[in-house]
């Protein structure tokens, strides 16, 4: 199965993600497939909706950013527990091209999710890590982060998206 990168508006992007019941040598390939994109266009995280596939599998790594996480394959994440205060990092996401964002997100998450293995994980962090991990869930719930910016950072959004329709338009 070969997958490419699509870009917002693509409807897809704004669908809620299936849940995965048999992990089988499909998803194992669109696992690899997901790495070799998201290595492709640079990105520390990617979710099946971002290749046009409405499943709920993401992956993330952060071996240049964040030392205790390098490639995390989670099949069917589920965010358990989000809390502390909400920090605003600055955000950008492979399917919005070129446009970056302050976006509130929890310090401290527990996430659940099963691994290429069939086997069940957790991880808790209050590191850059639950800030992708969030971003990364939002996209299998059919929310970008473009969703969750101010009013203000949104009509930056769409004077950015007037523009770049000029330049491609």
């Amino acid at each position: 199965m070969k997958v490419e990168l699509i870009t917002y508006p693509n409807k897809i992007l704004k669908a809620k993600s299936e849940e995965i019941k048999k992990i089988d040598d499909s998803i194992i390939k669109l696992l690899d497939n997901m790495k070799e994109i998201m290595y492709k266009y640079k990105g520390i995280g990617l979710a099946a909706p971002q290749v046009g596939i409405n499943i709920r599998v993401t992956i993330i790594d952060l071996q240049k950013n964040d030392p205790g996480f390098g490639l995390v394959e989670m099949i069917n994440p589920e965010i358990l527990e989000n809390a502390g205060e909400f920090e605003e990092h600055e955000e950008g996401c492979l399917s919005v091209p070129d446009f970056y964002s302050p976006v509130p997100r929890g310090k401290y998450i527990k996430i659940k999710y099963i691994d290429r293995k069939g086997e069940e994980r957790t991880i808790e962090t209050d590191t850059f890590f639950s800030v992708v991990a969030q971003h990364e869930v939002d996209h299998l719930n059919g929310i970008l982060f473009i969703d969750r910016i101010s009013p203000l950072r949104k009509e930056l959004f769409r004077s950015h998206r007037r523009k770049m329709h000029l330049k491609t338009g």
